[in-house]
């Protein structure tokens, strides 16, 4: 099956809130239909759904989710949005940038994986629509999303190319602006970029007052180098990405990001063998440090109170993989694998003597094989089969701390620290996924699409190793404090799905509905560890359970008197726990969208209303808050002058939450802040206020 892809500029990868674009940007006289989501550039596919340029004004990658039905984000700051995907998120959703699992440094996932390259330097950011193949990645229970970085293009000649492009924009609402370049120099066998961006902003206003807190800073840059054959067989490419992100606000969580620095090494090679055989090899290497207290954003904390942490990730990854023709298909034979290292302390910078291990030498390992084949089975029948198996090998060091009562050679701290010291730490697990899809072509104008999957995922290092009852989540933001659980079983998960695919010249609506049944999923329950109980009464620790998730997601859209449209996603999930009467944490509430623009090659003009219900199906365990219903509705517009001087040059403006309405989005994490104007600790964070923005790009 041929690919297809959506294209969208740079300028709108820098652009949070943005407006969906239809499979009937372009005709395709076949019709074929994807369930495969990518955001590239300033086209549309069938199949896809994607987003338009210049339209809005947020920062973090991970809001583009939101236009992806059954995905969304959970926000603990300004740069720190957690993907999410039908229900499921954190570790349990997979995320690939430039062929690097990235890993966060911050125990807390202040640095999430789709945090390291900003909008403005996003080339793609693709997800598949339902359940991920095996050779996506090591663990995708909760789906694969895959980054790029902008890399340029080869010429098709000898002779020099020079292209590029630089975004900018500003936002009232946080007094805030944006600015990036990129360029590349290039022939048909060589090619060489550099790009850099800056964003900073203050906090954002509310109908109640001001979100205290979510303020930010980052600068990043990337450089790199491609060859290409003369045949244009044999590619090879490398690259370095770099992020320095500055004091940055994170309210929902116990410290804010004081930094967090560090770049993504990778090198690809891409090659075809014999005239037949492809392959495909990516190495990588991160290197990662991240800072964080609880006192330079969040006003005047005791010195006795105050904290820092200082977090650590280093790690080397790669996958080589080879595609072989076989029968009506492709066999994909391949081998994965990462290896991260995590340590993590906590002092106070007033008491020299006051230090606690969090996490020391942690290291968690992973080695895969897999393979898969796709292709024809009969006249309109394709089939995809794939298997994989995975060996996750996990360690961690001995901890402790010292000052105070808790770390007397009798206090409660010392106690656990000795407990946990006592225990094999070393883990090993044999996970095994299988997946099997297929696609029915009922006519030109519709497909049926039937998935099964088992798919697994280990403990992350913090379920496992957290010894002392902190918020060291991996980002939960449910204002709880958690102890790990060594002996943890992976999650098995069994994944089943329909759906449907059908376009017309001038209309197209594409559902799914799925049902997943996790064994042993992992979540906090109460502990009966007395001495965590000491320290925090309220303290849960991480078990296995059994869950069960279940929904359904739409997209849809029609085209009328040629230059107008309407776009329209639904997304719904419920996730329950099957052994209690109760249900998960975090769970996006019903919600979707509907756009009507006038859209011609000059003009975009518009508006859209986002809708999200009420969230009262909330967890008891995490003592989840509810959170009311609301809408939100926008007014974008976009100039794009046809003059030959000017080519390349748009011009974006719009009204954000025209009607500056005051809500509370679910997947928001809780207040910590106390200085928070208007949120009570533990509440759930305001969304923002009105915002005007204006966008600037130019691409040559």
């Amino acid at each position: 099956m041929k690919k297809t892809y959506i294209k969208v500029s740079a300028s709108c990868l820098i652009a949070g809130a943005v407006m969906p674009v239809n499979a009937l940007d372009l005709a395709d006289a076949d019709k074929e239909m994807l369930p495969t989501m990518v955001i590239e550039g300033e086209m549309l596919t069938p199949g896809v759904v994607g987003v338009k340029p210049d339209i809005g004004g947020v920062n973090d990658a991970a809001a583009l989710l939101q236009r992806v039905p059954g995905a969304n984000v959970n926000s603990n700051g300004p740069l720190s949005g957690i993907a999410q995907y039908r229900g499921l998120f954190g570790d349990r959703v997979n995320v690939i940038s430039d062929g690097t699992t990235y890993k966060s440094a911050c125990a807390n996932a202040m640095d999430a994986p789709l945090s390291h390259v900003p909008t403005s330097l996003t080339e793609t950011l693709s997800i598949k629509r339902g359940i991920a193949s095996v050779s996506s990645g090591i663990e995708t229970l909760g789906g694969n999303i895959v980054q790029r970085s902008r890399r340029g293009k080869f010429s098709e000649s000898e002779d020099i190319e020079f292209s590029g492009k630089t975004t900018n924009g500003v936002n009232s609402v946080n007094n805030a602006y944006y600015t990036s370049i990129f360029g590349n120099i290039a022939n048909d066998n060589h090619k060489f970029r550099v790009g850099g961006s800056r964003e900073e902003g203050g906090n954002y206003d509310w109908d109640g007052g001001e979100n205290i807190d979510t303020s930010h800073e980052r600068n990043a840059g990337m450089l790199g180098y491609g060859y290409r054959t003369d045949d244009q067989n044999h590619e090879l490419d490398f690259s370095y990405n770099f992020n320095d992100t500055h004091t940055t606000g994170t309210p929902s969580l116990p410290m804010d990001i004081i930094f967090s620095r560090g770049g993504v090494s990778n090198f690809n090679y891409t090659g075809l063998l014999a005239d037949k055989y492809t392959v495909n090899t990516e190495f990588s290497y991160q290197d990662i440090k991240h800072r964080m207290d609880n006192y330079t954003l969040r006003g005047s904390i005791p010195s006795a109170k105050q904290r820092i942490s200082n977090n650590s990730a280093r790690g080397f990854g790669y996958k080589v993989s080879i595609d072989i023709p076989l029968y009506d298909g492709t066999l994909l034979l391949g081998t994965d694998g990462d290896n991260i290292e995590h340590d993590a302390d906590i002092t106070n910078p007033n008491k020299a003597a006051f230090s606690i291990s969090n996490f020391n030498d942690v290291s968690r390992d992973r080695y895969g094989l897999f393979a898969e084949w796709k292709g024809e089975i009969i006249r309109d029948w394709d089939m995809e089969l794939g298997t994989r198996v995975n060996w996750i090998r996990m360690d961690a060091g001995n901890v402790g701390g010292t000052f105070g009562p808790l770390f007397t050679p009798t206090g409660r701290g010392t106690r656990l620290a000795n407990a946990f010291n006592a225990k094999k730490h070393a883990k090993d697990d044999l996970n095994v996924d299988v997946v099997a899809i297929i696609t029915h072509h009922l006519n030109t104008d519709l497909d049926i699409e039937l998935g099964f999957a088992r798919k697994t995922r280990s403990p992350s290092y913090q379920e496992r190793y957290n010894w002392l009852p902190l918020a060291s989540t991996g980002g939960l933001a449910d204002g709880r404090n958690y102890i790990g659980n060594i002996e943890l079983k992976p999650e098995v998960s069994y994944q089943a799905e329909l759906g449907f695919n059908w376009q017309l010249d001038t209309a197209y609506i594409m559902p799914r509905v799925f049902y997943r049944y996790v064994e042993d999923f992992i979540q906090g329950i109460a502990t009966h560890n007395a001495d965590a109980l000491a320290i925090r009464p309220t303290a849960l620790e991480y078990g296995n359970v059994d869950a069960y998730f279940y929904g359904a997601d739409i997209e849809g859209g029609f085209r009328f008197l040629d230059d107008w449209k309407v776009d329209m996603m639904i997304s719904y999930v419920r996730g329950r726990r099957d052994d209690v009467a109760d249900n998960l944490y975090r769970i996006a509430p019903l919600n979707g969208r509907i756009g009507v623009f006038y859209d011609t090659e000059e003009w975009l003009l518009g508006t859209e209303l986002i809708g999200y219900d009420d969230q009262n199906e909330t967890s008891r365990y995490n003592e989840e808050v509810a959170t009311a219903g609301y809408f939100i509705w926008n007014l974008r517009g976009q100039y794009r002058p046809q003059f030959n001087a000017v080519q390349g040059l748009q011009i974006g403006f719009g009204l954000e939450n025209v009607l500056d309405e005051s809500y509370r989005t679910h997947l928001s994490g809780l207040n910590r802040n106390p200085a928070n104007d208007g949120t009570a600790i533990n509440a759930h964070l305001p969304g923002p206020g009105r915002n005007f923005y204006a966008t600037l790009s130019y691409e040559w």
